[in-house]
This record gives C-alpha cells, structure tokens and sequence, in this order.
C-alpha cells in the first residue's frame, strides 16, 4: 500500500480504530526514540545515577561523555552490547537478526561483510547479553510443566578428548542414558514464559533440578512432572505442589506435559539445525532458545524490536579475549 492510499484508509476509520492507530505510532515512536538515545542516566565508571554528564566529543564515531561526579569519560555504550565494538549499529541488529534466526555463522558473516571470526565474536557477545536478559525476566509461576531432556556431548571446534570423534549425525557410543549424554532441565508455565538450563551429565539428581530450576521457579506454584523423585527437594524448598503425570493416560486438558515436550522437540531440531552446539557453551544457547520460544507468538519485526530493548537495558563488561572463557558449562 502506497503513501497516499494508507492515508486515505486511515481517513475512512472510525474515530476509535483512528486511536489505535494513534497508540501504535506513538509506540513506535518512542521505541525509535530509546533506540537512538545516547544520554546514559548512569555513570559506568562511578555506578552513580544522575543528569550531570558534558558531552565530550566523538570517538570512534561515537558520543563521548564526561561524567560531573567523578571526571571520568566513556563513550555511550560503555558497558553495553556494542560496547568496544568496531561494527555499525545495523551491522549489529543484522547480527542479532541472524542469531534469533538460526542462522549459520558463514551466512551471518556474509550479510554483514564481515570475516567467520568475527562473526564468532559477534555471536558469542551476543548470546552472553541474552543469557543475562533471560535472569531478569520474570519467574515462572501457577501451573508449570518440568522435564528433562538429552543432548549428545559436543566437542565441536577443538579436538576430541576421552572418546573416539564421531561423525555428524552418529549417535553415542554407549547404550541407554550414559555420561555421554548432556541433561537439559527445561519448565513452562501457561504464561508462556521458559527456563532452559543444563548442569550435569546423565540423570538428573536432585542437587541438579535445583541448581538448574531453583532461581526461576515461584514458591506455592504446582509442578507437573513425570514422578522422578529428584524434583521432591525443589518443591519442597519452594513450597510448591506435585503432580505426577505417569504415561499419557494419566494427561487431561489441563494436567500434561505436552507443553514441555513440544519445547523439547524444538530444541532438538535447533540441535539439528546447527549440527551440533559445542558443549561448553550450550547454556547460553539454551538462553537464546527461551527467548526465541518466549517471543515466538509475535512475527519477526516485533520480535526484533521487543529483543532489541531487552538487549540495550542489558549490562556487559565482556571482552572479545574473554568470550571463550567465562561462564562456560562444564559438567
């Protein structure tokens, strides 16, 4: 629809559709507004919160500021995602476009101009700031669904230690549940909200479910499980209720575990999809994968924009030398 036929629609709507459309707009532009404010409110080098910054000057094409308390400069974005950062802030959202996409490293790095090691970086930064937006959202509460599921160990990207290597797509080298296999704790509430998180090799202990879950799970809320005893302490310490759902027969509308289940699946081809995540970095993978199922009603737009300003209120002092070894999983 062109300029002129948008504005001649919007004159033939009634008054109340004309203020939703008012509504929108305004939302727009006040997102557009946030994205593009560099005045921090915050000084990054004293913690201070104030209104007293000077403007120093550019560097490196970006806003340099002088904070009034303690003297010290930074650029805008210290302490953010871009922060450091040599690439354009639309190479940036391209970047984090791609991730939430699925999309390979090699294709990333083309449609941004850039080499696969950068585009590594890129990607890592980017799924650290995910992992720490994902701790700020709320906990999941009311009904919620809880299971585990199973990942083969990975070794992707450095030689293979303890076993033999195997091929894409081969399966593990030992029967059953093994320690080749990686636990992923995963619950759900009907409000959609997601945890995903991975701690230990094999079955889950108890010890496991509440490292993994504890954080995010409210007290007095009703856990849905397949009966493992290991949930007990979790529920215990938390005050919340058990219900055990044994086999299919024991599913009705509201008491399954279809949801998680389904979760599980989608897991498993985002699994598929990049041929396998490096064990060590798997937990921020799983942050990446929460977020995507948390947005996943809204099309690719708004998504965008809903991830955008969860990312910028984001805080991240990590270095490029750093991305390959902080917060690594090591079970």
């Amino acid at each position: 629809m062109k300029n002129h036929e948008l504005l001649a629609a919007i004159t033939g709507l009634t008054e109340y559709q004309k203020s939703k459309v008012v509504e929108l707009v305004c939302m727009y532009e006040e997102l557009n507004a946030q994205l593009a404010d560099t005045k921090p409110d915050r000084c990054p080098k004293c913690g201070k919160v104030h209104d007293g910054f000077w403007k120093r000057g550019f560097v490196g094409g970006k806003q340099r500021y002088q904070c009034k308390e303690c003297g010290k400069r930074f650029v805008y974005d210290c302490g953010r995602l871009t922060s450091r950062s040599q690439q354009s802030p639309e190479k940036w959202r391209i970047a984090i476009e791609d991730t939430i996409s699925l999309a390979s490293l090699d294709k990333m790095a083309e449609h941004i101009g850039v080499c696969h090691t950068t585009a590594f970086y890129m990607r890592q930064k980017i799924l650290i700031c995910m992992e720490k937006a994902v701790k700020e959202m709320p906990e999941l509460d009311g009904l919620i669904e809880a299971d585990e599921t199973y990942l083969l160990e990975s070794q992707k990207g450095v030689k293979v230690t303890g076993r033999k290597p195997r091929k894409h797509g081969e399966g593990a080298s030992k029967r059953g549940l093994s320690d080749e296999q990686i636990c992923v704790c995963m619950a759900t509430d009907r409000n959609n909200h997601v945890v995903a998180k991975s701690v230990n090799r094999a079955k889950a202990s108890s010890e496991d479910i509440k490292a993994a879950l504890e954080e995010k799970i409210a007290e007095k809320s009703v856990i849905q499980c397949d009966g493992a005893d290991s949930y007990n302490a979790l529920i215990q310490e938390k005050d919340c209720k058990k219900v055990e759902l044994v086999g299919h027969e024991s599913y009705d509308k509201i008491h399954h575990l279809n949801t998680v289940n389904g979760l599980h699946s989608k897991l498993k081809e985002m699994n598929r999809i990049y041929r396998g995540v490096s064990t060590k970095y798997l937990n921020r993978y799983l942050a990446m994968f929460a977020i995507r199922e948390m947005l996943h009603e809204d099309t690719r737009e708004e998504m965008m924009d809903r991830l955008l300003q969860k990312l910028r209120l984001v805080e991240t002092s990590v270095v490029t030398a750093d991305l390959q070894s902080i917060n690594l999983l090591q079970v």
